[in-house]
Protein backbone atom coordinates (compact mmCIF):
# COMPACT_ATOMS: atom_id res chain seq x y z
CA UNK A 1 0.00 0.00 0.00
CA UNK A 2 1.10 3.58 -0.69
CA UNK A 3 1.70 5.61 2.02
CA UNK A 4 0.22 9.36 2.42
CA UNK A 5 2.57 12.22 0.97
CA UNK A 6 3.89 14.21 3.03
CA UNK A 7 4.45 16.77 0.84
CA UNK A 8 1.89 18.70 -1.64
CA UNK A 9 1.72 18.83 -5.61
CA UNK A 10 3.13 21.71 -7.78
CA UNK A 11 0.52 23.16 -9.79
CA UNK A 12 -0.34 21.81 -13.49
CA UNK A 13 1.95 23.73 -16.02
CA UNK A 14 3.43 25.49 -13.28
CA UNK A 15 7.73 24.59 -12.69
CA UNK A 16 9.45 24.58 -9.28
CA UNK A 17 10.47 27.75 -7.83
CA UNK A 18 13.33 27.42 -5.60
CA UNK A 19 13.06 26.49 -1.89
CA UNK A 20 15.24 26.24 1.04
CA UNK A 21 16.70 22.03 1.60
CA UNK A 22 15.60 20.73 4.91
CA UNK A 23 16.55 18.10 6.76
CA UNK A 24 12.81 16.82 7.14
CA UNK A 25 12.82 15.36 3.81
CA UNK A 26 11.45 17.99 1.07
CA UNK A 27 13.00 18.56 -1.92
CA UNK A 28 16.27 19.88 -2.21
CA UNK A 29 15.53 22.43 -4.89
CA UNK A 30 18.08 24.94 -6.40
CA UNK A 31 18.00 27.89 -8.76
CA UNK A 32 19.19 26.37 -12.13
CA UNK A 33 22.34 28.55 -12.56
CA UNK A 34 23.68 27.49 -9.07
CA UNK A 35 24.31 24.11 -10.95
CA UNK A 36 25.18 24.73 -14.44
CA UNK A 37 21.70 25.20 -16.24
CA UNK A 38 20.13 27.89 -18.11
CA UNK A 39 16.75 28.45 -16.37
CA UNK A 40 15.46 30.17 -19.47
CA UNK A 41 16.62 27.02 -21.82
CA UNK A 42 14.93 24.86 -18.82
CA UNK A 43 11.56 26.72 -19.59
CA UNK A 44 11.59 24.95 -22.81
CA UNK A 45 10.80 21.22 -21.69
CA UNK A 46 7.05 22.85 -20.44
CA UNK A 47 6.79 24.56 -23.52
CA UNK A 48 7.81 21.60 -25.55
CA UNK A 49 5.48 18.90 -23.95
CA UNK A 50 2.64 21.74 -23.18
CA UNK A 51 2.29 21.95 -27.46
CA UNK A 52 2.47 17.98 -27.90
CA UNK A 53 -0.93 18.30 -25.21
CA UNK A 54 -2.40 21.31 -26.92
CA UNK A 55 -2.22 18.96 -30.46
CA UNK A 56 -3.82 16.16 -28.83
CA UNK A 57 -0.10 13.99 -29.01
CA UNK A 58 0.04 13.07 -25.47
CA UNK A 59 -1.78 13.31 -22.76
CA UNK A 60 0.54 14.99 -19.94
CA UNK A 61 3.71 14.34 -18.45
CA UNK A 62 5.90 14.91 -15.38
CA UNK A 63 9.67 16.21 -15.89
CA UNK A 64 12.21 16.31 -13.05
CA UNK A 65 15.95 17.43 -13.65
CA UNK A 66 18.43 17.01 -11.11
CA UNK A 67 22.05 18.29 -10.92
CA UNK A 68 24.68 17.37 -8.14
CA UNK A 69 22.21 16.22 -6.34
CA UNK A 70 19.58 19.41 -6.34
CA UNK A 71 16.11 19.44 -8.44
CA UNK A 72 16.21 22.19 -11.09
CA UNK A 73 13.33 20.81 -12.65
CA UNK A 74 9.92 19.65 -11.67
CA UNK A 75 7.02 19.92 -13.47
CA UNK A 76 3.67 18.38 -14.72
CA UNK A 77 2.04 19.61 -17.52
CA UNK A 78 -1.11 18.32 -19.00
CA UNK A 79 -3.98 15.68 -18.36
CA UNK A 80 -3.81 13.00 -15.80
CA UNK A 81 -7.30 12.00 -17.82
CA UNK A 82 -6.91 13.23 -20.84
CA UNK A 83 -10.90 12.53 -21.76
CA UNK A 84 -11.99 13.54 -18.18
CA UNK A 85 -9.73 16.59 -18.79
CA UNK A 86 -8.12 15.89 -14.77
CA UNK A 87 -5.14 17.62 -14.66
CA UNK A 88 -2.17 16.27 -14.14
CA UNK A 89 0.21 17.11 -10.97
CA UNK A 90 4.10 16.17 -9.65
CA UNK A 91 2.89 13.73 -7.11
CA UNK A 92 0.17 12.05 -9.98
CA UNK A 93 1.17 8.14 -9.65
CA UNK A 94 2.63 6.20 -12.54
CA UNK A 95 2.91 2.68 -13.77
CA UNK A 96 6.68 1.84 -14.40
CA UNK A 97 6.30 -1.18 -16.07
CA UNK A 98 9.94 -2.05 -16.71
CA UNK A 99 11.34 0.62 -14.33
CA UNK A 100 10.68 -2.10 -11.99
CA UNK A 101 13.58 -4.06 -13.65
CA UNK A 102 16.20 -1.78 -11.98
CA UNK A 103 14.89 -1.86 -8.73
CA UNK A 104 14.29 -5.87 -8.60
CA UNK A 105 17.96 -6.29 -9.79
CA UNK A 106 19.23 -3.66 -7.17
CA UNK A 107 17.40 -5.61 -4.39
CA UNK A 108 19.25 -8.88 -5.55
CA UNK A 109 22.71 -7.18 -5.37
CA UNK A 110 21.81 -6.22 -2.22
CA UNK A 111 22.09 -9.80 -1.44
CA UNK A 112 25.29 -10.52 -3.39
CA UNK A 113 27.01 -7.97 -1.21
CA UNK A 114 25.92 -10.33 2.04
CA UNK A 115 27.25 -13.39 0.03
CA UNK A 116 24.40 -15.15 -0.46
CA UNK A 117 25.29 -16.08 -3.89
CA UNK A 118 27.47 -15.50 -6.53
CA UNK A 119 26.98 -14.24 -9.97
CA UNK A 120 27.62 -17.45 -11.75
CA UNK A 121 25.84 -19.79 -9.74
CA UNK A 122 23.02 -21.76 -11.79
CA UNK A 123 19.67 -20.60 -10.75
CA UNK A 124 18.97 -23.97 -10.60
CA UNK A 125 20.54 -23.94 -7.10
CA UNK A 126 17.93 -21.91 -5.48
CA UNK A 127 14.96 -22.76 -7.73
CA UNK A 128 15.06 -26.03 -8.67
CA UNK A 129 12.72 -25.90 -11.53
CA UNK A 130 15.52 -24.62 -13.59
CA UNK A 131 17.66 -27.72 -13.49
CA UNK A 132 16.22 -29.18 -16.71
CA UNK A 133 14.91 -26.74 -18.91
CA UNK A 134 14.76 -27.27 -22.92
CA UNK A 135 15.83 -24.94 -25.57
CA UNK A 136 13.80 -24.79 -29.07
CA UNK A 137 15.55 -26.42 -31.36
CA UNK A 138 15.25 -22.71 -33.87
CA UNK A 139 13.43 -20.08 -32.45
CA UNK A 140 11.22 -19.49 -34.85
CA UNK A 141 10.26 -23.37 -35.38
CA UNK A 142 7.81 -25.66 -33.81
CA UNK A 143 7.21 -25.40 -29.84
CA UNK A 144 7.72 -29.05 -29.52
CA UNK A 145 10.91 -29.66 -30.92
CA UNK A 146 13.25 -28.76 -28.60
CA UNK A 147 16.76 -29.73 -27.59
CA UNK A 148 19.23 -30.02 -24.22
CA UNK A 149 20.80 -27.05 -22.30
CA UNK A 150 24.47 -26.48 -23.28
CA UNK A 151 24.13 -25.25 -19.94
CA UNK A 152 22.20 -23.70 -17.27
CA UNK A 153 20.78 -20.11 -16.80
CA UNK A 154 23.28 -18.53 -14.37
CA UNK A 155 22.12 -15.46 -12.04
CA UNK A 156 24.08 -12.92 -13.99
CA UNK A 157 22.28 -14.29 -17.30
CA UNK A 158 18.87 -13.46 -15.99
CA UNK A 159 19.89 -9.80 -14.89
CA UNK A 160 21.12 -9.48 -18.02
CA UNK A 161 18.96 -10.71 -19.91
CA UNK A 162 20.95 -13.63 -21.66
CA UNK A 163 19.40 -16.55 -19.93
CA UNK A 164 16.89 -17.26 -22.72
CA UNK A 165 13.87 -16.70 -21.32
CA UNK A 166 11.49 -14.37 -23.44
CA UNK A 167 8.87 -11.61 -22.05
CA UNK A 168 5.59 -13.04 -24.36
CA UNK A 169 4.93 -9.11 -25.23
CA UNK A 170 4.75 -10.13 -29.16
CA UNK A 171 1.75 -11.86 -30.90
CA UNK A 172 4.08 -15.12 -31.83
CA UNK A 173 2.97 -18.64 -31.54
CA UNK A 174 5.25 -18.40 -28.31
CA UNK A 175 3.90 -15.51 -26.88
CA UNK A 176 0.50 -16.34 -27.08
CA UNK A 177 2.03 -19.70 -25.12
CA UNK A 178 3.77 -17.79 -22.83
CA UNK A 179 1.11 -15.64 -21.76
CA UNK A 180 -1.37 -18.34 -21.85
CA UNK A 181 0.48 -20.32 -19.39
CA UNK A 182 -0.67 -17.78 -16.61
CA UNK A 183 2.70 -16.19 -15.68
CA UNK A 184 1.41 -12.76 -15.85
CA UNK A 185 -2.02 -13.60 -13.82
CA UNK A 186 -2.61 -11.33 -11.04
CA UNK A 187 -2.97 -14.47 -8.70
CA UNK A 188 -0.03 -15.73 -9.36
CA UNK A 189 2.87 -15.55 -6.98
CA UNK A 190 6.48 -15.66 -8.12
CA UNK A 191 6.86 -19.14 -6.85
CA UNK A 192 3.89 -20.43 -8.78
CA UNK A 193 5.45 -18.19 -11.75
CA UNK A 194 8.86 -20.10 -11.75
CA UNK A 195 7.15 -23.36 -12.22
CA UNK A 196 5.22 -22.09 -15.69
CA UNK A 197 8.38 -20.83 -16.45
CA UNK A 198 10.40 -24.27 -16.07
CA UNK A 199 6.97 -25.89 -18.05
CA UNK A 200 7.99 -23.69 -21.21
CA UNK A 201 11.51 -24.03 -23.89
CA UNK A 202 13.35 -21.11 -22.98
CA UNK A 203 14.18 -19.45 -26.89
CA UNK A 204 17.76 -19.98 -27.39
CA UNK A 205 20.31 -21.10 -25.74
CA UNK A 206 21.08 -19.56 -21.99
CA UNK A 207 24.46 -17.17 -22.72
CA UNK A 208 24.37 -17.30 -26.68
CA UNK A 209 22.43 -13.78 -26.84
CA UNK A 210 20.79 -11.03 -25.38
CA UNK A 211 17.20 -11.25 -25.44
CA UNK A 212 14.98 -8.73 -23.43
CA UNK A 213 12.98 -11.25 -20.88
CA UNK A 214 11.62 -11.49 -17.60
CA UNK A 215 14.79 -12.35 -16.39
CA UNK A 216 14.44 -9.48 -13.40
CA UNK A 217 11.51 -11.88 -12.22
CA UNK A 218 13.40 -15.08 -11.36
CA UNK A 219 15.51 -12.16 -10.34
CA UNK A 220 13.03 -10.99 -7.59
CA UNK A 221 12.13 -14.56 -6.59
CA UNK A 222 15.69 -15.02 -5.93
CA UNK A 223 15.84 -12.29 -3.47
CA UNK A 224 12.44 -14.44 -1.68
CA UNK A 225 14.20 -17.66 -1.37
CA UNK A 226 17.53 -16.07 -0.25
CA UNK A 227 16.24 -13.43 2.33
CA UNK A 228 13.41 -15.52 2.98
CA UNK A 229 10.82 -12.26 2.79
CA UNK A 230 8.05 -12.29 0.25
CA UNK A 231 9.17 -9.61 -2.59
CA UNK A 232 6.91 -6.80 -1.08
CA UNK A 233 8.09 -6.57 2.23
CA UNK A 234 11.60 -7.33 1.53
CA UNK A 235 11.52 -4.08 -1.37
CA UNK A 236 9.83 -1.80 1.15
CA UNK A 237 12.14 -2.51 4.38
CA UNK A 238 15.49 -2.47 2.31
CA UNK A 239 14.91 0.06 -0.43
CA UNK A 240 11.47 2.11 -0.18
CA UNK A 241 11.65 3.01 3.19
CA UNK A 242 14.90 3.66 3.42
CA UNK A 243 15.03 6.57 0.84
CA UNK A 244 12.08 7.56 1.73
CA UNK A 245 9.93 6.43 -1.52
CA UNK A 246 6.57 6.96 0.43
CA UNK A 247 4.56 6.47 -3.17
CA UNK A 248 6.54 3.32 -4.33
CA UNK A 249 4.65 0.00 -4.20
CA UNK A 250 2.66 -2.54 -5.98
CA UNK A 251 -1.03 -1.37 -5.36
CA UNK A 252 -2.47 2.13 -4.46
CA UNK A 253 -4.85 2.48 -1.34
CA UNK A 254 -8.52 4.75 -1.96
CA UNK A 255 -6.77 7.42 -0.15
CA UNK A 256 -4.51 7.67 -3.24
CA UNK A 257 -6.31 6.00 -6.28
CA UNK A 258 -7.10 9.49 -7.65
CA UNK A 259 -4.04 10.21 -8.15
CA UNK A 260 -3.35 7.42 -10.31
CA UNK A 261 -4.94 7.71 -14.05
CA UNK A 262 -5.49 5.20 -16.97
CA UNK A 263 -3.03 5.10 -19.60
CA UNK A 264 -3.46 6.46 -22.76
CA UNK A 265 -3.55 4.77 -26.29
CA UNK A 266 -4.81 6.12 -29.87
CA UNK A 267 -7.60 5.39 -31.19
CA UNK A 268 -9.35 6.71 -34.71
CA UNK A 269 -6.71 9.89 -33.80
CA UNK A 270 -7.95 10.95 -30.60
CA UNK A 271 -6.58 9.88 -27.53
CA UNK A 272 -8.61 7.33 -25.29
CA UNK A 273 -7.91 5.26 -22.09
CA UNK A 274 -7.44 1.69 -21.85
CA UNK A 275 -10.08 0.19 -20.66
CA UNK A 276 -13.32 -1.76 -21.16
CA UNK A 277 -15.33 1.06 -22.70
CA UNK A 278 -12.59 2.40 -25.15
CA UNK A 279 -11.14 -0.65 -25.42
CA UNK A 280 -7.10 -1.48 -26.23
CA UNK A 281 -4.73 -1.52 -28.79
CA UNK A 282 -3.04 -4.76 -30.20
CA UNK A 283 0.44 -5.76 -28.83
CA UNK A 284 0.44 -8.23 -26.34
CA UNK A 285 -0.88 -8.91 -22.22
CA UNK A 286 0.33 -5.47 -20.96
CA UNK A 287 -2.20 -3.48 -23.12
CA UNK A 288 -4.82 -5.14 -22.07
CA UNK A 289 -7.53 -3.50 -19.51
CA UNK A 290 -6.92 -6.23 -16.79
CA UNK A 291 -2.84 -5.70 -17.19
CA UNK A 292 -3.03 -1.64 -16.65
CA UNK A 293 -5.82 -1.29 -14.72
CA UNK A 294 -5.37 -3.73 -11.65
CA UNK A 295 -3.64 -1.56 -9.46
CA UNK A 296 -5.70 -0.70 -7.16
CA UNK A 297 -6.53 -3.94 -5.32
CA UNK A 298 -3.80 -5.89 -3.23
CA UNK A 299 -3.74 -8.69 -5.80
CA UNK A 300 -0.27 -10.20 -4.49
CA UNK A 301 0.97 -9.35 -8.03
CA UNK A 302 4.77 -8.47 -7.58
CA UNK A 303 6.92 -9.02 -9.87
CA UNK A 304 10.30 -7.45 -10.75
CA UNK A 305 9.81 -6.86 -14.66
CA UNK A 306 6.75 -4.63 -14.05
CA UNK A 307 4.16 -3.79 -11.47
CA UNK A 308 5.60 -1.06 -9.59
CA UNK A 309 3.65 2.38 -8.99
CA UNK A 310 5.46 5.83 -8.49
CA UNK A 311 6.34 9.10 -8.59
CA UNK A 312 8.72 11.44 -10.37
CA UNK A 313 10.56 12.44 -7.10
CA UNK A 314 10.46 8.50 -5.88
CA UNK A 315 11.99 7.53 -8.71
CA UNK A 316 14.69 10.33 -8.63
CA UNK A 317 15.42 9.17 -5.28
CA UNK A 318 16.42 5.84 -6.42
CA UNK A 319 18.25 7.29 -9.16
CA UNK A 320 20.03 9.63 -7.37
CA UNK A 321 20.92 6.59 -4.66
CA UNK A 322 22.38 5.19 -7.46
CA UNK A 323 24.33 8.28 -8.57
CA UNK A 324 25.88 8.46 -5.42
CA UNK A 325 27.04 5.41 -5.23
CA UNK A 326 24.37 3.30 -3.37
CA UNK A 327 23.29 6.09 -0.82
CA UNK A 328 21.12 8.91 -0.15
CA UNK A 329 20.93 11.07 2.85
CA UNK A 330 22.93 8.81 5.37
CA UNK A 331 20.62 5.64 4.00
CA UNK A 332 23.28 3.38 2.58
CA UNK A 333 21.39 0.72 0.40
CA UNK A 334 24.92 -1.04 -1.76
CA UNK A 335 28.32 0.04 -2.08
CA UNK A 336 30.05 2.08 -4.82
CA UNK A 337 31.91 -0.06 -6.24
CA UNK A 338 28.82 -2.55 -6.52
CA UNK A 339 26.83 0.07 -8.10
CA UNK A 340 29.70 0.84 -10.76
CA UNK A 341 30.10 -2.88 -11.71
CA UNK A 342 25.41 -3.59 -12.20
CA UNK A 343 26.22 0.21 -14.38
CA UNK A 344 29.31 -1.35 -16.75
CA UNK A 345 28.38 -3.44 -19.74
CA UNK A 346 28.28 -7.43 -18.84
CA UNK A 347 27.34 -8.68 -22.64
CA UNK A 348 30.43 -9.59 -24.83
CA UNK A 349 29.95 -8.96 -28.22
CA UNK A 350 28.34 -12.02 -29.31
CA UNK A 351 25.68 -11.56 -26.62
CA UNK A 352 25.59 -7.50 -27.93
CA UNK A 353 22.09 -5.69 -26.95
CA UNK A 354 22.93 -2.65 -30.03
CA UNK A 355 25.86 -0.47 -31.50
CA UNK A 356 24.94 2.12 -29.44
CA UNK A 357 24.63 0.32 -25.75
CA UNK A 358 25.44 -2.54 -23.64
CA UNK A 359 23.49 -4.51 -20.53
CA UNK A 360 24.43 -4.25 -17.33
CA UNK A 361 22.86 -5.51 -14.27
CA UNK A 362 19.57 -4.02 -14.71
CA UNK A 363 20.22 -1.21 -16.90
CA UNK A 364 21.14 -0.19 -20.50
CA UNK A 365 24.95 1.39 -20.47
CA UNK A 366 25.99 4.31 -23.29
CA UNK A 367 28.94 2.65 -25.13
CA UNK A 368 28.56 4.68 -27.97
CA UNK A 369 26.89 8.54 -28.15
CA UNK A 370 27.32 8.59 -31.64
CA UNK A 371 25.60 5.68 -32.91
CA UNK A 372 22.67 6.29 -30.27
CA UNK A 373 21.96 9.42 -31.31
CA UNK A 374 21.10 11.08 -28.00
CA UNK A 375 23.75 13.45 -26.08
CA UNK A 376 24.30 10.88 -23.29
CA UNK A 377 27.57 10.77 -22.05
CA UNK A 378 29.35 7.87 -22.43
CA UNK A 379 28.80 5.44 -19.31
CA UNK A 380 25.33 6.81 -19.35
CA UNK A 381 22.92 3.97 -17.34
CA UNK A 382 19.51 4.24 -18.60
CA UNK A 383 15.98 2.66 -19.10
CA UNK A 384 12.30 2.86 -19.28
CA UNK A 385 8.61 1.51 -19.18
CA UNK A 386 5.99 0.02 -21.75
CA UNK A 387 3.83 3.16 -20.97
CA UNK A 388 6.44 5.37 -21.90
CA UNK A 389 8.36 6.23 -18.35
CA UNK A 390 12.11 7.31 -18.90
CA UNK A 391 14.98 8.11 -16.71
CA UNK A 392 18.79 8.25 -17.32
CA UNK A 393 21.44 8.63 -14.99
CA UNK A 394 24.53 10.26 -16.08
CA UNK A 395 27.90 10.15 -14.06
CA UNK A 396 29.68 12.59 -16.17
CA UNK A 397 27.21 15.56 -15.90
CA UNK A 398 26.36 13.93 -12.05
CA UNK A 399 22.68 14.18 -13.43
CA UNK A 400 19.80 12.36 -13.08
CA UNK A 401 16.20 12.97 -15.18
CA UNK A 402 13.11 11.13 -15.34
CA UNK A 403 10.50 11.62 -17.32
CA UNK A 404 6.57 9.88 -16.34
CA UNK A 405 3.62 9.66 -18.56
CA UNK A 406 1.07 7.12 -19.38
CA UNK A 407 0.85 6.10 -23.10
CA UNK A 408 0.73 2.61 -25.16
CA UNK A 409 1.08 2.55 -29.35
CA UNK A 410 0.93 6.46 -29.02
CA UNK A 411 2.69 7.55 -32.10
CA UNK A 412 5.46 9.48 -31.35
CA UNK A 413 6.08 8.80 -27.51
CA UNK A 414 8.78 6.26 -28.35
CA UNK A 415 10.92 9.81 -29.32
CA UNK A 416 10.29 11.05 -25.39
CA UNK A 417 13.49 9.74 -24.35
CA UNK A 418 15.56 11.53 -26.90
CA UNK A 419 13.30 14.84 -26.97
CA UNK A 420 13.98 15.43 -23.21
CA UNK A 421 17.49 14.92 -23.40
CA UNK A 422 17.79 17.26 -26.63
CA UNK A 423 16.12 19.83 -24.28
CA UNK A 424 17.73 19.03 -20.69
CA UNK A 425 21.45 19.30 -22.28
CA UNK A 426 20.44 22.40 -24.50
CA UNK A 427 20.07 23.78 -21.03
CA UNK A 428 23.19 22.38 -19.63
CA UNK A 429 25.83 25.64 -20.28
CA UNK A 430 28.53 24.94 -17.67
Amino acid sequence: MLLKRFLSSSIVLIAVVCFPVYADGHLPVVAPEEVGFDADRLKRIDTFFQQKVDDGELAGIVTLVARHGKIVHHSAVGYLDVQRETPLHTDSLFRIYSMTKAIASTALMQLYEEGRFQLQDPISRYIPEFANLRVLRTQDGPLDETVAMEREPTVQDVLRHTAGLSHGLGTSEYDERFVGSGVFDTDTSLSQMMSLLSDLPLMNQPGSQYRYSVGPDVALRLVEVLSGMRADEYLSEKLFEPLAMTDTGYWVDSDNASRLGPVHWMRNGELVPIDEEYGSPAGGVLVQPWSVNSYTVDHGFNRGSYGLLSTAEDYWKFAQTMLNGGILNGERILGPRTVDFMASNHLTENQIFSAATGFGLGFAVVNDQGQLGIPFSEDTFFWGGAAATTFWIDPEEDLVVVGMTQHMAVPGTGAIRGQLAALVYGALVD
